[in-house]
């Protein structure tokens, strides 16, 4: 345990202290030393990390547990675990929520010592926050990207292969970026000062490998996660000549209240990763401009951050309770026929978005979920995608 009578309340000796202290000879020190606050904070930062971690695997449990009451209940039943590229978004969510989880756990041994240096322990940890962070932020604007696109269009419901092509690309450019900037720089994960993270002599790394795609993953979630509220609404409609256009009206006093408070829910995307990325922004930028800001200020933003694990997992079973199997075999076949006990029900088939249909209204398709009203046919593996389902007009 540390004992932190040192210099200024720390662990630090006088040689170390001065080695921590940013110099013009010395503007990017190797060692930097922490108060008993600030060990306390990392503590609770970790602690935060931990949460998600839990909550990752307890999603992963029940996910199991799925497919096994699939088994059991449907075993020659038309389902997937992975049937929708929102299936297939959620769970790479998860994997990336994994590595970031592992990162902020490392914060255990700087709050153990009460000093942050160099070594394998510290790049370690700056890898895995770095992979973590930027596979996050990428995936959550596909997921953002491909909902808008298929919810107003109609394109891509089913586009499993691209999902998953989306994915890998993902997979690779974080890898790719990461390892290009380890190997070719000296010391590219250093104390920041609180933990490891991309040196601060290497800033257009940061603007480019992270905050950048922080930025304009948030403004666009914001943009058009709004844009589905209003339309679930009735609020907006898309022109069926011009896809480009689009129109405004009246709310539409016909809708429920279930299927306006659906719509409401398609909010808390934006809401809960703007709560998260504003905190992480300020806090870093403070760090980042050197700003004498409470480091309290800090530990905060980054502990919001490090709960993105857990967000994940609420807004799957809040927003997206359909996903991933969390919809009881019984209930997954119930609209338009009715499912005979001694066989499952075979899956109705998808409108063609022709006026004469009866196609989905806005509210009723959830997001990229098909499985929320209609269950959709198995995701084709040579398709990117069906025929559009246009909102019912009247």
């Amino acid at each position: 345990m540390s004992t932190f009578d040192g210099v200024y309340g720390t662990v630090c000796n006088a040689q170390q202290y001065m080695q921590s202290i940013p110099l013009v000879s010395n503007p990017h020190p190797s060692v930097s030393c922490l108060s008993r606050g600030q060990c306390i904070g990392l503590a609770l930062t970790a602690e935060a990390s931990f949460i998600s971690l839990f909550s990752v695997v307890v999603a992963f449990i029940l996910i199991g547990r799925n497919v096994r009451r699939y088994r059991k209940e449907l075993p020659n039943g038309d389902w997937k675990l992975l049937k929708l590229p929102a299936d297939i978004y959620m769970l790479s969510l998860f994997v990336f929520d994994i590595f970031h989880a592992f990162g902020g756990i490392l914060d255990v041994r700087w709050a153990h010592v009460g000093i942050v240096t160099l070594g394998p322990y510290c790049s370690t940890q700056g890898i895995l926050m770095q992979f973590g962070e930027l596979g996050l932020t990428l995936i959550t604007l596909i997921l953002a990207t491909h909902t808008f696109i298929s919810a107003l269009w109609g394109v891509g419901r089913e586009a499993c292969m691209l999902a998953f092509g989306l994915v890998g690309f993902t997979c690779v450019f974080t890898v790719l970026w990461v390892s290009l900037g380890n190997g070719l720089h000296r010391d590219y994960e250093a104390p920041t000062p609180f933990w490891c993270w991309i040196n601060s002599q290497y800033n257009a790394d940061r603007l480019a490998g992270e905050y950048f795609w922080m930025w304009f993953a948030l403004f666009a979630s914001v943009v058009m996660y709004i844009t589905l509220y209003f339309w679930a609404q009735g609020r907006l409609s898309v022109d069926e000549e011009k896809w480009y256009k689009f129109h405004l009206k009246k709310s539409d006093d016909s809708l429920k209240r279930p299927e306006r408070r659906h719509a409401l829910r398609l909010l808390f995307y934006p809401l809960s990763y703007s709560l998260v990325i504003l905190t992480l922004s300020l806090a870093r930028w403070t760090l980042y401009k050197d700003t004498d800001v409470p480091s309290a200020a800090t530990f905060f933003g980054v502990s919001m951050l490090n709960l993105s694990g857990a967000i994940n997992v609420l807004l799957l079973l809040v927003v997206r309770p359909r996903l991933l199997l969390f919809v009881p075999p019984a209930k997954l076949y119930t609209v338009g026929t009715r499912v005979e006990s001694s066989r499952p029900a075979t899956a109705p088939s998808i409108s063609n978005g022709s006026k004469d249909d009866q196609s989905l209204s806005p509210t009723v398709i959830d997001d990229l979920e098909g499985r929320s009203w209609e269950p959709p046919s198995e995701c084709p593996t040579n398709s990117f995608g069906l025929s559009p389902i246009r909102p019912r007009t009247k």
